[in-house]
């Protein structure tokens, strides 16, 4: 073809320039020879996309004839292609086709090679890869990010995942915790991630946080105690008492799991990551002006949500709450407790009667609906009037009575007799006898009556000290003997006591011997003691009196002169000790 052009051109080269352009051509084949010499099995090589086929890809690897690769190897964990021609793409030579020329190559390979070598650098540098979960094990997941990882179970999530199925193509980032050099395999940790960056999240969300700070977050649950909130990384809680103003509520009618409200902010622990929260501080507290919107005697309207032995509650209709304490339940005194008045779910009419700033309630009072009856109980049971009474309890210090079905009256233990260190109601009384009793004292305040049934007699004391004044005798029997004296019943009642300085003119260590219980004894009264009860006598004065009284009539009497004081005194009988 060369010689045809020449000739046709009446042209020949010369020598020199044959010799020049069989040069250049032995060094471009030799050029192409070497480039395609260097291509070795197991080469990691960078290619240009000539053609996308359907089942292949055609690659120029800088060889005499393109490179093939299966289409497939292109695809992503979702089976999505993203290869054009003119991308440059990298390649591991496999080999070459004897019959085409071919050269076989793989994408897949070289992108595990790469991405064994970007898993090491994300292992060392302490960096996240990003991958998909391409298949579910037993113990845990493949996941595909660029090569096939492993995430155990325990590593997917910061609390246990049910159901590892259903995160398969589910793109996820996670750590790369442990390598295989041999095995070229990763292991991955999702878990350590998402902790991190809660940490992080909390971090920003608590410096984020300032006290009294209207924040939003989403209830995540309701317990006993309270309610946890996402407040978007970092958990609050409300107190249970701060979910409402109202005493006794139901928290899942104020707030819903799942739901968005505002919380103010209570507390910020920022060393514990603890966040309080309010509910019903955002709005003003009702309390703050209890006494004027519920002014004492103002009657309200209620309904009872709860009995106790001893109080009613009663919520009133803006969510207010009142207590009805079992003593303002009614004037009758056959009530006892609530239940006897009032159920659950009652409405009732009640009148404040005071306020209760810790527990933040009202007092009410359901009984003051009607008059009291003891507005006019002085008058209906006038001081020292006798009354038919029915007892309805006694105990130790005394015995209650009925004076009417709304009126209760007591008789103190000192006051069932006149006889000294009387203890036992019990002698006197049982249950439901009817009996006569003194009405004592009115505690128009207080609503107490005080009875007795000593009164219904003289007291015995009265009646003895007033027939038997200060200096005058009396006589008694001796009831026991005391190392400092001698006790004397002087009448039904009433006692006396001779101290034993005042039992002889001599000096007395002891009376034992002097005198026994059961003998009859006289003396003078030298002291009274009404408040006390007491009674001192003296036998020693008594007999003193008998002696003077002895001489004196004998002075007045004619007698021998002979007669001596001492015979006389002997004839008298007059006791000398």
């Amino acid at each position: 073809m060369f010689a045809d052009e020449i000739s046709s051109d009446d042209k020949r080269p010369s020598e020199g320039v044959l010799a020049d352009e069989d040069q250049q051509f032995e060094h471009l084949i030799s050029s192409y020879l070497g480039s395609v010499a260097k291509l070795e099995i197991g080469q990691l090589a960078h290619a240009r996309v000539v053609e996308v086929k359907k089942d292949y890809v055609l690659l120029d690897i800088g060889d005499k004839a393109e490179g093939i690769v299966d289409i497939k190897e292109f695809a992503d964990y979702k089976g999505n292609l993203s290869i054009a021609a003119g991308d440059e793409v990298d390649v591991v030579i496999r080999g070459r086709d004897s019959e085409t020329g071919q050269v076989e190559v793989s994408y897949k390979l070289a992108r595990q090679r790469l991405e064994w070598d970007h898993i090491v650098k994300a292992y060392e540098e302490k960096r996240p890869v990003t991958g998909c979960i391409v298949k579910a094990l037993k113990t845990g997941v493949l996941v595909d990010v660029g090569m096939l990882c492993f995430c155990p179970a325990s590593q997917l999530d910061t609390v246990p995942v049910p159901n590892i199925e259903s995160m398969v193509g589910q793109e996820i980032q996670a750590y790369v915790i442990d390598l295989d050099e041999n095995r070229r395999r990763g292991v991955l940790s999702r878990r350590k991630l998402m902790t991190e960056e809660a940490k992080k999240k909390r971090h920003e969300v608590l410096e984020s946080l300032t006290v009294d700070q209207a924040v939003t977050g989403k209830v995540k649950s309701i317990v006993d105690f309270g309610v946890f909130v996402d407040l978007g990384g970092l958990d609050g809680l409300v107190p249970r008492e701060e979910v409402s103003w109202e005493r006794h509520f139901d928290v899942t009618d104020v707030l819903k799991v799942g739901y968005n409200y505002k919380f103010k902010v209570m507390t910020v622990d920022r060393v514990r990551e603890r966040v309080s929260l309010s509910r019903r501080q955002l709005k003003p507290d009702p309390w703050l002006k209890v006494a004027q919107d519920y002014p004492a005697d103002k009657i309200v309207k209620g309904t009872v949500t709860n009995l106790s032995p001893n109080c009613a509650y009663v919520a009133l209709e803006d969510g207010m709450e009142g207590r009805i304490h079992r003593d303002n339940l009614s004037w009758a005194l056959t009530i006892r407790k609530p239940s006897d008045v009032l159920k659950k779910g009652d409405a009732v009419k009640a009148v404040v009667i005071g306020y209760d700033n810790e527990k933040r309630l009202l007092d009410l009072g359901l009984k003051q609906i009607s008059a009291d009856p003891w507005s006019e109980i002085e008058q209906k049971y006038p001081v020292d009037s006798r009354l038919k009474v029915k007892v309805a309890e006694i105990v130790s210090y005394g015995a209650f009575v009925h004076l009417d079905e709304n009126t209760k009256g007591l008789i103190h233990i000192t006051d069932f007799s006149y006889e000294r260190g009387f203890k036992d109601p019990t002698k006197f009384l049982n249950v439901g006898d009817e009996i006569e009793a003194v009405v004592l004292r009115i505690d128009h305040q207080s609503h107490r009556i005080n009875l007795g049934i000593k009164q219904l007699e003289d007291d015995p004391f009265e009646s003895f000290t007033r027939s038997h004044p200060v200096g005058s005798s009396a006589t008694g029997m001796v009831k026991n003997i005391a190392d400092f004296g001698v006790f004397v019943e002087l009448a039904p009642h009433v006692e006396g006591m001779i101290h034993k300085t005042q039992w002889s003119k001599q000096k007395v260590d002891s009376l034992d011997g002097a005198v026994k219980p059961g003998e009859t004894v006289t003396a003078k009264v030298i002291k009274i003691e009404p408040d006390k009860k007491k009674i001192s006598l003296s036998r020693r004065a008594y007999l003193a009196d008998e002696e003077r009284c002895q001489i004196d009539e004998y002075r007045n009497t004619p007698t021998d002169a002979t007669t001596s004081l001492g015979s006389l005194l002997k004839k008298l009988k007059i006791d000398v000790q």
